[in-house]
């Protein structure tokens, strides 16, 4: 039936046969020009992922992903402990600011967060609000603190 509408669609004279030929040659050439674009789409994604250094990780589970990388607020905790142990424990807001490059009400936020989870404590000095770290103790404070037996000896004597 096909070939009857191909000879039926040839009204200037051309065979059925030549006719399936050109069909058949203008397929495979179409195809030709379609896997070569392909390939050369393949190619310059491949290409611009190299040249910008964007090359996609395999997918791993957002269980494993959150012990791999830190999240913001975990790397600000540590910008702000490690510049309030360089400091001897006590931090402002506008130093904490100035030191890691938070804004103002970022680092506000971050050293009430401590506050709020009992991390640090509240102390007015001067009119300035600080912020003080228990935890950490200065030079001074380390060198002149007693060992446990000290504390244990003087306790009991």
């Amino acid at each position: 039936m096909s070939v009857q509408l191909l000879t039926a669609a040839t009204a200037d004279g051309k065979s059925t046969d030549t006719l399936l030929k050109f069909i058949l040659i203008s397929g495979f050439i179409l195809n030709a020009l379609l896997l070569a674009a392909l390939i050369y789409l393949i190619i310059n994604t491949a290409k611009l992922k190299k040249s910008t250094g964007f090359i996609q990780e395999p997918a791993i589970r957002s269980s494993t992903k959150k012990l791999a990388e830190p999240n913001v607020g975990q790397v600000i905790e540590k910008q702000i402990l490690a510049l309030a142990s360089e400091r001897g424990g006590t931090l402002s807001v506008v130093e904490t600011a100035y030191f890691t490059k938070l804004s103002l009400e970022l680092s506000h936020r971050a050293l009430e967060s401590f506050v709020t989870r009992g991390f640090a404590e509240i102390k007015e000095k001067k009119g300035a609000t600080l912020y003080h770290f228990q935890g950490i103790l200065t030079e001074y404070e380390k060198v002149t603190a007693k060992s446990l037996d000290d504390l244990l000896d003087d306790r009991y004597s």
